[in-house]
């Protein structure tokens, strides 16, 4: 059975001014031991984990905030599906919400709002190495290096395009036409995310071999070999972007 993802919410990407971005401040001594690891942090809830990653549905309620925690690692940040929201119509512009951090702060974050904040951490349990720029800047005043986003995309095939990349992973992201589709059988594992109006084949998980799709937070794992078909929903453009590992043993 076929899962429809709906549209990101501009309330979703608030979350993301709570995200630091550079090197943090160190926490005060009272602060420091209070810290928890993020997974102890009642608002982290993990979704799925591997060798590669520790994935975790974060939700805050209205006028609620996190306990002071930390991220010891790198991660990315994907917005999660938002139920019963409307689609993208056909021709508009939605660039990702997709952002990187290198890990190694503590913090926690507070909801003012009168509506909860979701987003999905996924932890990368492997050292990244470098991190790059290609067509977004995930690296604060580097520049964007070998671009490869269409100049002028046709709005009536799929296109996609490299946001960045590190010595580890290559994250990429998916624009789909309406009922159009785009089958992917990925020769490096590989997870998919921020899905919207995409429908996707892959079953519910999580299974120990195969592919499979966890619906609250939007994300399907491929693996190496796997082959999951993506179609947009109708009258609307599809979106996800997509996380490959460069170390997983590619397919002779």
């Amino acid at each position: 059975m076929p899962f429809t993802l709906a549209r990101l919410s501009f309330l979703t990407a608030l979350f993301f001014v709570f995200l630091p971005s550079g090197k943090a401040q160190a926490p005060l001594p009272q602060e420091a031991a209070a810290t928890i690891p993020m997974e102890q942090e009642h608002h982290h809830q993990l979704v799925f984990a591997n060798s590669y990653v520790k994935a975790f549905y974060v939700e805050i309620p209205a006028h609620d905030a996190t306990l002071y925690h930390r991220h010891d690692l790198p991660y990315v940040s994907l917005p999660p599906p938002l139920a019963n929201a409307p689609a993208v119509p056909a021709g508009t512009p939605q660039e990702p919400r997709v952002s990187y951090n290198p890990g190694g702060f503590s913090h926690a974050v507070t909801n003012s709002g009168d509506v909860a904040l979701r987003n999905v951490a996924i932890e990368l349990l492997h050292p990244q190495g470098s991190v790059r720029n290609r067509c977004q800047e995930v690296v604060r005043g580097q520049p964007l290096n070998s671009c490869d986003k269409p100049t002028s995309p046709d709005p009536s095939v799929p296109y996609h395009y490299t946001l960045f990349e590190t010595d580890e992973i290559v994250v990429e992201y998916f624009a789909l036409p309406p009922h159009s589709t785009f089958t992917s059988s990925p020769n490096r594992d590989m997870l998919a995310g921020a899905l919207s109006g995409v429908n996707t084949n892959a079953p519910t998980g999580p299974r120990a071999n195969g592919p499979f799709f966890e619906p609250r937070s939007g994300l399907a794992w491929l693996p190496t070999g796997s082959t999951v078909l993506f179609e947009a929903v109708p009258d609307a453009v599809g979106h996800f972007i997509t996380i490959k590992f460069k170390d997983a043993k590619p397919v002779p």
